[in-house]
């Protein structure tokens, strides 16, 4: 009977000893999962920081509107895409250029909302919630970035992404607040 009770108490304390979270298996249906969410969003914000000193926040409003503040050796430059058009502006919003926007900021900006899956990885948990994590290589012509991201495996919303240099924060989805203003206040000799 002791050997018994042993037994049991042995196999319920392996039962509650904290095991790595078990990652989704498939990641074709992750990055589906992922892209539909992503795609979904009305509007979300991206914080960033990296380990350069730079900061910003990036504000997506559907269906191709973009506000990014960034801010590098404190001067800040603003650049709102709108559709294939972006107004930049690097006296803090005073004024506007309007030019062409070039394909690598417009895929760039649209790689926000269809960040690619390369491969999962295991599950991550903490403060008491389990995320999803997948690893990608980031945009650009190099694909040099390797990033890892942690999404909210109920919504399949991307959480956050990162590196020893770089910290990608997504939040605010879907609220009304979440605004992009195209400028007016745009002074003349850029792209019409």
């Amino acid at each position: 009977m002791i050997r018994r009770l042993a037994s049991l108490a042995l196999a319920a304390l392996l039962a509650a000893t904290a095991v790595p979270a078990r990652a989704d298996d498939d990641a074709a249906t992750v990055r589906t999962k992922i892209a539909t969410a992503m795609t979904a969003a009305k509007s979300f914000v991206v914080t960033t920081s990296a380990a350069t000193g730079m900061t910003g926040s990036m504000t997506f409003v559907a269906p191709n509107l973009y506000h990014s503040a960034i801010v590098f050796d404190r001067v800040r430059r603003d650049v709102v895409l709108a559709g294939p058009i972006a107004y930049i502006s690097d006296n803090d919003g005073q004024t506007y250029r309007k030019v062409t926007a070039p394909p690598e900021l417009i895929a760039a900006q649209a790689e926000l909302r269809a960040m690619p899956v390369d491969r999962l990885l295991p599950d991550k948990t903490a403060a008491g919630k389990t995320w999803g994590q997948f690893a990608i290589s980031s945009g650009g012509p190099q694909k040099d970035q390797q990033l890892t991201c942690t999404y909210d495996k109920m919504s399949y919303r991307i959480v956050q992404c990162s590196n020893p240099g770089l910290m990608m924060s997504f939040t605010r989805y879907d609220d009304p607040s979440n605004v992009v203003t195209v400028p007016t206040n745009v002074v003349s000799g850029g792209a019409k």
